[in-house]
């Protein structure tokens, strides 16, 4: 009586256990399975920002010419920029889609003479025409995206230029305007991070090692519900 007694007791621990080891699973795979679907909703595109026409990216470089008693900010600017950026529900970027396109070969100062050299000595603008942005993050965004306010973040991407890839972060002032946006994103780095040489001429004394890039933009806020 007792052996059946504890063979019962025996087959019914392991139909409890099997069906909570069941359970278990089932509860498992439906934690994945949610993990899964929040991940694939987080990666699709919620908001599009188009850089628009007046946008323009330039360069700024303190040189001392031999002519003048005091130093001078050599600036060159381009209005052939374009690109995007794609952000989530969650107010990330996603990275593959997101990239400014900046083309360093129509860069234009006010000297022709300075064009030539930072064209074909600097930039090699004949192999290397453009400059790719791929971003990679944003600090500080607000979120969800304001209609009228302003805001200070980083924008933290890859750049490419003069066949040279490196991370660079701009500090940026941006201001919101309905379904529109403007801003000034600011960086620096000496001339060796993208493997480019001092400019050296003989009408100029000094040249910085410092390169001062601008992003003064102007984009469209577009809603991808």
């Amino acid at each position: 009586m007792k052996i059946k007694l504890l063979k019962s007791i025996f087959i019914l621990l392991i139909l409890v256990t099997s069906c909570s080891t069941e359970k278990t699973d089932v509860n498992q795979e439906n934690k994945t399975k949610d993990e899964i679907i929040k991940t694939s909703s987080n990666s699709e595109a919620f908001i599009e920002v188009n850089f628009l026409e007046g946008s323009i990216a330039r360069y700024l470089v303190r040189e001392q010419l031999a002519n003048l008693d005091f130093p001078i900010d050599a600036i060159g600017e381009t209005n052939q920029i374009s690109g995007s950026i794609l952000i989530n529900t969650d107010g990330e970027v996603i990275t593959n889609k997101s990239n400014i396109v900046v083309n360093v070969a129509s860069l234009k100062s006010d000297s022709g003479r300075r064009d030539k050299y930072i064209s074909r000595k600097s930039l090699e603008s004949n192999t290397y025409p453009e400059a790719l942005i791929n971003i990679k993050k944003i600090n500080n965004l607000p979120w969800p995206i304001p209609k009228n306010d302003s805001a200070e973040i980083e924008i933290i991407g890859d750049m490419t230029a003069h066949g040279v890839t490196q991370q660079i972060t701009w500090k940026t002032k941006i201001n919101f305007f309905e379904d529109n946006v403007e801003g000034l994103a600011k960086t620096n780095f000496k001339f060796e991070k993208f493997d480019m040489d001092i400019p050296r001429v003989a009408i100029v004394l000094s040249v910085d090692d410092n390169i001062r890039l601008e992003l003064d933009f102007k984009a469209e806020i577009k809603y991808l519900e």
